[in-house]
């Protein structure tokens, strides 16, 4: 049973990649990559499978563009309720984006 939800995990994380790469430039595509594997590395099966791959793919990349700017020791924090139309992706709830420094205890 944990082999084939560790398979099912892979292969959603597979088609989240396949959709990013098909929408990033090849410059920065193999970066982009990375970070959907790093951001979706602790998502529970369920995470995974529960929603579209397109909203999953937009989350990771929504993320990595407002990420790409930021002047150290500058938080980001934006807060935003996801939709098709206006984001590219969508989720029933509202969305906090939080870019920072690393420090301990920061969003316990």
């Amino acid at each position: 049973m944990l082999d084939k939800a560790r398979d099912l995990r892979t292969e959603r994380l597979e088609r989240i990649v396949e959709h990013l790469r098909a929408r990033t430039d090849r410059e920065r595509a193999s970066s982009v990559e990375r970070f959907a594997r790093l951001f979706y590395r602790r998502a529970t099966e369920a995470d995974l499978t529960e929603r579209p791959v397109e909203d999953l793919r937009g989350a990771a990349l929504s993320l990595w563009k407002f990420a790409e700017r930021r002047d150290p020791g500058a938080p980001k924090v934006r807060v935003l309720n996801p939709r098709a139309a206006g984001h590219g992706w969508r989720c029933p709830h509202t969305v906090v984006e939080i870019v920072n420094d690393d420090m301990p205890f920061l969003v316990d």
